[in-house]
């Protein structure tokens, strides 16, 4: 009933809410409220109680924790949001012609890259890549090769002139070689020569790593950090 490939909308009295698989890589259930109240915080819980799943909850709002923790859920992963503004960026030459519309047909030949950067919890599904497509108007995928090979990939969503930068990542094997700097950049110019207005993100708030490249490239740390929780 939870465990599904794709996102299955849920009604009860008590309020609706989407779930899914999390990813293909671990049991546990992507929970998605859409309304409700602490009535249905607790009634999910008890359901992944009585039925050994462990429901994990979309990006909450820090603002919005309260509710969460006072129906029993545990906060598992922080997000910090960084955005950067670039009316003050200086425009610099696009690097790299490895630019294409990312959409339904992309997606397949894309898992297996993603897989190979990211740890098996933070994996994208066919069902989360489809969830990025209609996020935004339109999203463009930035490809990092070595040589001929495929090595990393960024995602860019964009709205009217605002953009947010869904995905990002260098495979393991070829991190720490400067790929991810170059990369970034390229996002950062090409949405530059679009005249969109910023570019903002989400990264793991212990993802030191992380925070550093964006920060050196001219992001900066929000008053914003979302929230993921377990029923658990």
């Amino acid at each position: 009933m939870y465990l599904t490939n794709e996102k299955q909308k849920h009604r009860s009295l008590l309020g609706s809410y989407n779930t899914r698989k999390w990813n293909d890589a671990s049991p546990l259930v992507y929970f998605e409220k859409i309304y409700g109240g602490k009535p249905l915080l607790k009634k999910i819980k008890s359901i992944g109680l009585e039925t050994d799943i462990n429901f994990h909850s979309a990006m909450i709002q820090e603002n919005m924790a309260g509710h969460w923790i006072a129906s029993g859920w545990s906060e598992i992963n922080r997000l910090n949001v960084m955005s950067l503004d670039l009316r003050k960026y200086k425009f610099e030459k696009l690097n790299t012609s490895h630019i294409e519309d990312f959409n339904l047909n992309t997606i397949e030949k894309l898992l297996p890259l993603d897989h190979s950067i990211f740890d098996s919890y933070w994996r994208n599904s066919k069902a989360g890549f489809i969830e990025t497509i209609e996020s935004c108007n339109r999203n463009y995928l930035f490809k990092k090769y070595s040589d001929e090979n495929l090595i990393g990939y960024a995602i860019l969503g964009t709205t009217r002139n605002f953009s947010f930068l869904q995905r990002f990542g260098i495979s393991k094997e070829h991190q720490n070689e400067g790929h991810g700097s170059s990369l970034l950049e390229d996002v950062i110019s090409f949405a530059k020569n679009k005249k969109l207005v910023n570019i903002r993100l989400n990264t793991q708030s212990s993802n030191n790593a992380a925070k550093k490249l964006y920060l050196n490239k001219g992001f900066k740390l929000t008053n914003t950090d979302y929230i993921i929780f377990s029923s658990r």
